[in-house]
Parts: structure tokens; sequence; C-alpha cells
């Protein structure tokens, strides 16, 4: 059987490195995303190292870039490793299995709460992975999963991640509500559900983090994760005490923030211990972006992930900043329409000295640069200069490209990575 995932054409990797290969950043066509395999690299390490410290496992989501070699440095380059992942779509899970196939990948999430017509799809991708787990937030998908197990018997079983929705109000079910009772009941304690679904673990992502200022917040965040996830779980264990699952918490910021807490802090706030194993889960830290650094979690250091465009015109006087404006080859099918703490859809971070430029407003191929902080002097940019660009939101701004060039220190393409695009 075929799908759209197997259906949606990806660019030629070989044919592209080819052209591209040992090219500076300054021969690049633009707009491109560029990343730095370095700090790529060093940021997935760190996150393993944090989740080690804790005694916890960790699950990589591989959605912000969406690439084989991205994973496989998720899944670690030192003495940590993983073999757990979450993917946003179909389309990553069918990228990935070349890790699945060399035993590096023996666990994967599907994030969103079940999806009636891709159960397809993703009983055959069950097939091909030793654990394939998908999301639950309502009665109603208990139904679906065993209508479908019922009407297709060589199905494997399904693996589910309870959502429990602490704050984000995005998906997922509040503690101590008739809603999340009633899925529990139906969940542990009908039969009918019992041969078609077990219950694995319960699931928290503080996506309402990304508003913390400081690493100390985004940690206060992390607790919050633990203890709603933990609750649920334990509401869990009433109904079936034989049972045993896993506490999934994480944001980009609450899982960076995870490096203040100690085991020592955990076993005193949980005094009678966690209901569950401890496992983190994140996705956008191997790249991050202006919103990560708004948290306070990271520095531009760690930013491993920046677009580059050309500066095509210039506007004196224009707008209400002083001198102007200037257009770059950067709109919203490159950068992406995003706001956050730190204002602006992008941040100039190259050249030097021109960082009171922004990206202060977008149309469909067009990116706008106005002044910051009209206090300080700013210059314009010489016309043809050649920007780079800290985006909003780096997940978003991925989506968009064909590929990324891969660079080393000296911001020279070692390789190219091409996204798996598309559901």
């Amino acid at each position: 059987m075929t799908y759209p995932s197997l259906l949606t054409p990806l660019a030629d990797k070989h044919q592209v490195l080819a052209a591209y290969q040992g090219k500076h950043i300054s021969e690049l066509p633009t707009p491109s995303v560029v990343i730095d395999r370095t700090k790529f690299q060093k940021n997935c390490d760190r996150m393993l190292e944090n989740a080690h410290k804790l005694n916890a496992g960790f699950r990589a989501h591989i959605k912000t870039h969406k690439t084989l070699e991205g994973t496989l440095l998720q899944l670690g380059s030192g003495a940590h490793r993983t073999q757990r992942l979450v993917v946003s779509t179909t389309r990553e899970a069918w990228n990935i299995l070349p890790l699945v196939e060399q035993g590096l990948v023996s666990d994967i999430l599907f994030s969103l709460p079940v999806v009636k017509s891709r159960l397809p799809e993703l009983a055959e991708l069950a097939t091909k992975v030793p654990q394939l787990r998908l999301m639950l937030d309502n009665t109603q998908q208990l139904d679906t999963l065993a209508e479908f197990r019922e009407a297709h018997p060589e199905t494997k079983k399904w693996s589910v991640y309870v959502k429990i929705d602490m704050g984000t109000s995005r998906a997922g079910l509040i503690n101590d509500t008739k809603y999340l009772d009633e899925l529990l009941a139906k969940l542990l304690k009908d039969d009918r559900i019992r041969q078609h679904v077990d219950t694995y673990g319960f699931y928290c992502h503080a996506g309402h983090s990304y508003a913390s200022d400081s690493e100390n917040k985004a940690k206060d965040f992390l607790l919050q994760e633990i203890t709603h996830a933990n609750a649920a779980a334990a509401a869990a264990m009433k109904l079936d005490p034989s049972a045993s699952y896993h506490i999934s918490v994480g944001a980009t910021p609450t899982a960076h923030a995870s490096e203040l807490l100690t085991t020592e802090e955990l076993a005193e706030k949980f005094e009678g211990g966690l209901a569950g194993k401890l496992e983190l889960h994140a996705g956008n830290y191997p790249c991050c972006d202006l919103q990560q650094l708004s948290t306070g979690c990271i520095t531009e250091d760690n930013i491993s992930f920046t677009l580059i465009a050309d500066v095509l015109s210039t506007y004196p006087e224009r707008g209400n900043k002083a001198p102007g404006e200037q257009l770059i080859n950067a709109g919203a099918i490159a950068l992406a329409r995003e706001f956050g703490p730190v204002y602006g859809h992008g941040r100039i971070m190259e050249p030097r000295g021109y960082e009171n430029w922004v990206v202060g407003r977008l149309s469909q191929e067009h990116g706008i640069l106005v002044p910051l902080d009209e206090t300080k002097k700013t210059e314009f940019l010489p016309i043809n200069t050649r920007v780079r660009v800290i985006p909003q939101h780096s997940c978003i701004t991925a989506a968009a490209h064909p590929w990324f060039y891969i660079v080393d220190e000296k911001d020279v393409v070692v390789d190219v990575w091409v996204p798996a695009t598309g559901w």
C-alpha cells in the first residue's frame, strides 16, 4: 500500500552536495538555511547529559530539522545515547527507517492525538519499528483504535501515551477532571479496550514555558510538568497497581533548565518517589532561535540555525525610526511570520555591527528590515550585503526549505541535509 508520505518527492542530496560542497556561505544562493554542525552536535550532547544527570531517559523530537543526519546526532555522539524519538509527521518516521534498520532507533512516538485517516499507515509503520507509540487525549480515540484493530486483527497492539494539558491549552486532558477519569477508566478497566491498547505512559509539554525569561523560571515549569504527569500516572496506578508507566516531560526551555535540577531535589519534592520512570523530551534544542534566546536558557553561541539573505534595496526616512528601512529577499515563505518576546520575525546576526536591524515586516517574498532601538545610531547595510538572520522560530523556518547547508567553523559547506517535508 502507498501513502502520501511515500509519494512526496525530496531533493537529491547527492546532486545538491556536488553543486555546493566546499563553498563558503558567501557563495550560496539566498534565501537559504545554514546549520553550524559543531554547535548542533554540542546542543544534542548537552541535552543527553542533562537527562543522564537526572537518571532519566531521553526522547528526541526531530520535527525541527526532519533529517536523517540531524536525527543521528540527536541520538548521541558521546558517552550518552538514546534510541527514542518523537515525530510530528509520518513522513519523518518513514525517512528515519534506515536508523531503525541499523538498530539505532527502537522506539518512535507519533506526537499528534489519534488520526483515524492515517491509522493504516501507522499500522504499517508499526511492523517496521520495534515500538511505535501513539498519543491519546479523548475516550473516542480508544474506540477508533479498537475498531481499527478489530477490522485488521494482524495489526500490532497499540501502545499509547496519555497527553496531559498542564497549561498550554493545545492538546491533552487536565488532571482531576471527569474527562481524564473517564479516559483512564476506559483505558485500564474496559476489557475490550485492553485487548487492543496498552498504556505506556503520560506526556506533558509546557509550550507556555517559552514565555520564561530565565532558566530558573523554566525550571519551575519543568517541575510543574513532572508534577502533572506524575499525578496522572498516580491516578492510573490506583486503577491498576500492577502497571508501570513512563512520565515524559519537556519543552526545549524546560529541558534546558533540567541541568539545574538534581536527583536530590526531585527526591525531596516527590517524597514517595515518582509513579513512573522519568523521561525528558525536546525538539528545538539542536537548532534554537530567538524564542529560545528570550528564555534565558541559552546564549547566541548556542544557536546553530540561521538564515542567509541579501540586502536588495534601501528606503531612507521611510518608517518611524531613523535612518529608514531596507529590503531583503526573505519573506514569510522563507522566514515564517512568527512572533515572540524578542521583537521582529528575525534579527540580523551578521555582519557584525548591524545587529540593531530586525525583520520588522513580511510579505510573501519580501522582508523589511527596521531598526530595533531608535536610541542607537543605525547605519544602512550596503546593497548586496549578505546578511545572516536568527529566525524567531527555527522549526517553521526550516519547514519552508528543500535542503539545509551544513557548515564548519569557517562557514564552509561540508554537507547538505534534505528534510522529510510533507505529511
